[in-house]
């Protein structure tokens, strides 16, 4: 073989290199995951639960961030958590999920949360610095303020759910079998609320509220049967 076909041979093999490592690390960068805190998506069908999943992002465990955070409702349509000043003290510890998301899939994931909400640096109970979903100050101005209901979207939307079931009773007509029916699910849901079954309690009170044909905004994303990942 001449100098020529071996220098063609030579640049052929390294294009060939070159190719197979820009694919491999394509595959490596598309295969590492990021883990970031979000607030309350197990629970109903928010925005944000169906980017996730379309993103190949999995569930890996519920946590809480130390108490230096507030929780709000915006239109009762998602939670927003705010961190507060270093100097405040009326923080709480705000029960959020861990995800764990294809890195080449966070930009995506963020341009597809609702306007206001943000990634940054959240801490965790333990003292763990990871990415969370933040809110900006400006998006929670008067806003309702749920940090009370154990800092946790769903606990807001499972004792909202026995308010509205227990005045949709009082004000209805009804027979005795659906109000046996409805009473039935909201106590149950009360009890499951009361343990911490937080999940089975909002598929209770969820039913009830089907039932009732409320179009309350924080029940009119979650179907029926729904089952949390």
């Amino acid at each position: 073989m001449n100098s020529t076909k071996k220098v063609k041979v030579f640049a052929s093999i390294v294009v060939l290199v070159a190719a197979v490592f820009a694919q491999t690390v394509h595959a490596v960068l598309a295969q590492e995951q990021v883990l970031i805190a979000v607030n309350g998506t197990l629970m109903r069908g928010l925005e944000l639960e169906p980017n996730l999943v379309n993103l190949g992002a999995t569930f890996v465990r519920e946590d809480r961030t130390e108490p230096a955070y507030r929780l709000y409702s915006v239109n009762d349509i998602h939670p927003a958590m705010v961190r507060l000043p270093a100097n405040a003290t009326n923080g709480v510890p705000v029960a959020v999920e861990i995800w764990s998301v294809p890195a080449d899939g966070v930009a995506t994931l963020l341009s597809k949360e609702p306007p206001g909400l943000s990634i940054g640096k959240i801490k965790l109970q333990n003292g763990t610095t990871m990415l969370g979903v933040l809110a900006e100050p400006a998006l929670v101005v008067g806003r309702k303020d749920i940090s009370n209901f154990d800092g946790s979207w769903r606990e807001y939307i499972a004792q909202t759910g026995i308010q509205l079931i227990d005045k949709a009773i009082q004000s209805s007509n009804m027979t005795s079998q659906q109000s046996d029916a409805l009473k039935q699910l909201r106590t149950e849901g009360e009890l499951l609320t009361k343990n911490g079954h937080l999940r089975g309690a909002i598929d209770s009170l969820n039913t009830a509220v089907k039932m009732l044909g409320l179009k309350d905004r924080l029940y009119l994303n979650i179907p029926l049967g729904y089952t949390a990942p």
